[in-house]
């Protein structure tokens, strides 16, 4: 019989819509499927975290019911839509396998035992499922074709009634989602995993929509699958967690490189200041070798070493470190009591760069300094009998000018109690060497500081002045409100500029991220607060705008250097 334009069109339109119903599913295969593959690299690159394996392959399960949901959508027979519903079986059970896995290797579940079982029970399911056809499965003798009229459109399942095999596997499988949904509340009340979170939200939508799917299936109320939708949630949260957990651990990694970092430095300075005073009780002991030509070759060798490592130690070394650390090691050598270490600064005056105790620099340590760099004399200036200038105990003071390339840069001024003798000779001999050869340490340690300044500046050269003013006032902000909670977005929307574009300007002129130039002034109102109070130090931190304990720990240190427990026991 001839179609009516009518009939076609009415056709036309119940295509079109079951086109429509089944376009979600696709795009959403098409996300799984990228996720997939992201997650499987990354696993190929960490082969430890099998986390990732597992992840990968429920989101390439996930991609697969989603297109198979699209084709019993587009299904025009109940034949084709039964061919659809199989497949659908098959990968839900594939699907529950991979996410328990997913979920034991993340939760890190004292017991492997119920995931085997889960395993063996649906892959048995799996495989009769594939094998069996009739009405334990699916049958066209049970058709089930369900009409749905919504948003205005007719939506057409030409699906069969499922057997007792699947039955019992979906009624397995809301099971094994049980099991799994106890074991993440548990694990994130156990607080091992904090970031559980995000799944347990997903499995709650999944139970909602699997009772949907249910009933729909049951036919007790007319409307559309839900349960492919849930499965996107799911891929978003384990997506998150695992990303949290990265981000948490690229954290914790950079913490204790930085750590490292200043535990390797501190011992590198250490062995240069050790191979120097060696070099130099050997050269003035005799203890260098036998032969004069050996003990020169030595001297070179040992002189050449010094001079690398002194290069090398300026650039990783904080210069405040060395210069503590020169001073320590000189009174060390000569067993002095105190010591001052003063610096030519750019005007040409002394400044003062370390002391050994918190204790104002005596007027006459400071003179008698200042007059050494006047003299510019290359041998030490000796201050005996300097208690009666200073009115501190009886001390002998030794002078010692730091000299380089024929220029006075500093002085090292040690003092001694007379009860340990007076500075000998050999003292002075022995610290004028030392103080020799860590001053190439010392001023390059200043160049490379002036290096990086002066590049800070050149960088700050090319903000213009409405940026300039605009960083400014966002300072301004910043400072009056780092209590608040406050965000890059917002920020920048409130000096007018773009967030990438303020982002990358703030760090110019001020060398550091947004986030750690708040977080900076958060700590040191915390570590102003924690000296000069009582308050706990919990309440410390949620006063000054931290929202959890752990982040205002790593922040304080990376700041203070010290956790806040430590800071208040050295405060009090």
């Amino acid at each position: 019989m001839p179609v009516g334009p009518l009939a076609r069109g009415n056709n036309l339109c119940q295509r079109f819509s079951m086109s429509w119903v089944s376009l979600p599913p696709a795009l959403m295969a098409a996300v799984s499927f990228y996720v997939g593959f992201y997650y499987l690299i990354m696993f190929a690159r960490r082969r430890s975290e099998v986390e990732n394996l597992a992840f990968a392959i429920t989101c390439f399960a996930i991609a697969l019911y989603d297109i198979f949901c699209a084709g019993l959508y587009n299904a025009s027979t109940i034949e084709k839509g039964m061919f659809w519903q199989r497949l659908q079986f098959a990968v839900l059970a594939l699907f529950t396998i991979s996410v328990s896995w997913f979920i034991y290797h993340f939760t890190r579940f004292r017991s492997r035992i119920p995931f085997i079982i889960i395993t063996a029970w649906l892959s048995a399911f799996f495989l009769l499922g594939v094998f069996i056809r009739g009405v334990l499965t699916l049958s066209l003798s049970r058709p089930f074709v369900k009409t749905i009229n919504l948003w205005g459109g007719v939506i057409v399942y030409n699906e069969v009634d499922p057997g007792i095999i699947y039955s019992i596997q979906y009624a397995s499988m809301i099971l094994a989602a049980a099991f799994l949904f106890y074991v993440l509340v548990r694990n994130y009340r156990s607080e091992e995993q904090p970031n559980a979170r995000p799944i347990l939200v997903s499995m709650i939508l999944f139970f909602a929509a699997a009772l949907n799917d249910v009933l729909v299936g049951a036919g007790v109320y007319p409307f559309i699958y839900l349960l492919e939708y849930t499965y996107l949630f799911i891929i978003l949260s384990m997506a998150h967690v695992l990303q949290s957990r990265f981000v948490t651990l690229n954290r914790e990694v950079e913490e204790l490189t930085q750590q490292l970092e200043e535990k390797v430095n501190d011992r590198t300075m250490e062995l240069f200041f050790s191979e120097i005073t060696r070099d130099l009780y050997a050269g003035i002991s005799g203890e260098a070798g036998a032969g004069a030509d050996e003990g020169k070759n030595r001297k070179r060798d040992a002189g050449t070493s010094i001079s690398s490592l002194s290069q090398d130690i300026s650039i990783v070394l904080n210069i405040d470190k060395l210069l503590n650390r020169s001073l320590e090691k000189a009174m060390e050598i000569s067993a002095a009591s105190g010591g001052y270490l003063f610096m030519v600064g750019d005007g040409g005056g002394l400044e003062t760069a370390v002391r050994s105790n918190n204790e104002d620099v005596p007027f006459w340590v400071a003179e008698t300094a200042a007059r050494t760099v006047e003299e510019r004399r290359h041998r030490t200036v000796e201050g005996h009998d300097a208690a009666g200038k200073a009115g501190i105990g009886a001390l002998d003071s030794l002078f010692v000018p730091i000299n380089l390339r024929e220029e006075t840069i500093g002085v090292c001024c040690l003092q001694r109690n007379r009860k340990a003798g007076q500075f000998r000779e050999t003292d002075i001999r022995l610290i004028t060497a030392f103080i020799a050869q860590a001053a190439s340490a010392i001023e390059n340690a200043y160049l490379y500081q002036r290096m990086i300044d002066q590049t800070a500046v050149a960088r700050q050269h090319s903000i213009t002045q409405n940026i300039e003013d605009k960083i400014k006032k966002a300072i301004a902000f910043i400072q009056q409100n780092y209590t608040s909670d406050i965000s890059r977005e917002g920020l920048a929307a409130s000096i007018n500029m773009h967030p990438d574009s303020f982002g990358r300007f703030f760090k110019i002129y001020t060398n550091k991220k947004i986030s750690e130039y708040i977080n900076e002034l958060r700590v040191r109102e915390a570590a102003r607060k924690i000296a000069e109070t009582g308050v706990n130090i919990i309440d410390i931190a949620f006063s000054v705008g931290f929202e959890s304990l752990p982040t205002f720990n790593r922040a304080f240190m990376k700041v203070m250097k010290v956790t806040p427990t430590q800071f208040r026991e050295k405060k009090h």
